[in-house]
């Protein structure tokens, strides 16, 4: 049976892109901002309602948006250099399975020695969330950050079809139908009783900030065109539309700290602690909510700065232990197990590093 065209590449291979160190510290900054959102409002609204608030800007909770555009720029760079379908699964699974099962079962032993009221997990629920697909099977996380893991999946499905339909260089031509089905939903969605995992699967919701990720890593690499910028200007109103005002001005910033990046004026934010944070992000967005609000719970009697400095030190050593204990070594350790069985035997006992597969920590 002759494989599809997607899965066939006969040309040399494009030499990887220059890691952008600065593009690891924006997602270290959203993820702890997210977290600080999470200490200082989440935590009084579900535990103290009522009581007095620890005021901070609403930063936080725009942040995730800015997780959705570093997605978007890293998958197209991740698929752009991809010759099959089985690359990119593998590649995507051992970056995000590893540290994702590692936080889950760490977040179910914290909560089963110190039980959080209304969210101690069964073990049920934990073994469901350890296919990331519980949105879809309809069980509740076992930490509440994991929702974002179901859009990120959704977005991976819907680009490997793309890729596979052989639309990646054209990929352009789809952001404004795509736009103009996630502004229909926004008008239909709160008409009518429509289903949310029917939002999640399509991004209905969160389609133009994965685009416009995907669009500044054209600028950045193939070039500034008034195409471009227009299409970008559409994702902005987008987000307006669909997600109201006040998130429109965190977009704003979100979009100029990108504009920055893709025409190489961000370089200085690439400092050696603000690179550490980068790379820690992912556990750290996984382990901080639910472990953090224990820490809260324990130190109540305590100043609200030091219990909040607490928590943040609990998460930011548990975060670093799972990405260069766990996270780390296991992304290399499937990737050279997937590269050896995928490499034809060499004659020489020298293996040459397959082209097209995406850098480690991508």
């Amino acid at each position: 049976m002759k494989p599809p065209a997607s899965e066939i590449s006969t040309a040399v291979p494009k030499p990887a892109a220059p890691r952008l160190q600065e593009l690891d510290v924006l997602r270290g900054l959203a993820a702890f901002a997210v977290m600080l959102f999470h200490y200082t409002i989440r935590y009084a609204e579900v535990f103290a309602p009522g009581g007095p608030p620890m005021h901070a800007n609403p930063l936080g909770e725009n942040a995730v948006h800015l997780f959705f555009m570093i997605s978007g720029f890293v998958i197209f760079m991740t698929l752009s250099k991809t010759r099959t379908a089985l690359d990119f699964v593998v590649s995507r699974f051992s970056r995000l399975y590893p540290g994702y099962w590692a936080a889950v079962l760490l977040t179910f032993a914290v909560i089963s020695f110190a039980p959080l009221p209304g969210r101690t997990p069964g073990a049920g629920q934990v073994l469901v969330n350890l296919t990331m697909l519980q949105s879809w099977l309809r069980v509740p996380p076992v930490d509440g950050v994991y929702w974002t893991l179901s859009v990120e999946l959704s977005f991976y499905a819907l680009m490997l079809a793309v890729f596979l339909a052989g639309w990646l260089r054209r990929v352009e031509w789809l952001v404004v139908p795509w736009l103009l089905l996630e502004g229909a939903w926004a008008f239909l969605g709160h008409r009518h009783d429509l289903p949310k995992i029917v939002e999640i699967s399509f991004l209905l919701k969160y389609a133009h900030l994965f685009l416009a990720g995907i669009l500044f890593y054209r600028l950045r690499f193939e070039g500034s065109t008034p195409a471009r910028h227009a299409l970008l200007a559409c994702c902005f109103a987008a987000h307006a539309v669909v997600l109201g005002p006040v998130a429109a001005l965190f977009a704003a910033g979100f979009f100029a700290a990108f504009y920055l990046l893709a025409f190489g004026r961000l370089t200085w934010l690439a400092t050696r602690p603000l690179v550490f944070l980068g790379a820690i992000s992912y556990s750290l967005y996984l382990v901080h909510q639910n472990i953090g609000f224990i820490v809260l719970r324990a130190l109540a009697a305590f100043p609200r700065p030091l219990q909040i400095g607490a928590a943040i030190a609990v998460a930011l050593l548990l975060a670093s232990l799972l990405t260069f204990g766990i996270e780390r070594p296991a992304l290399r350790g499937i990737r050279a197990w997937y590269k050896a069985r995928r490499l034809p035997r060499p004659a020489s006992p020298a293996l040459v590093p397959e082209p097209g597969f995406s850098p480690p920590e991508s």
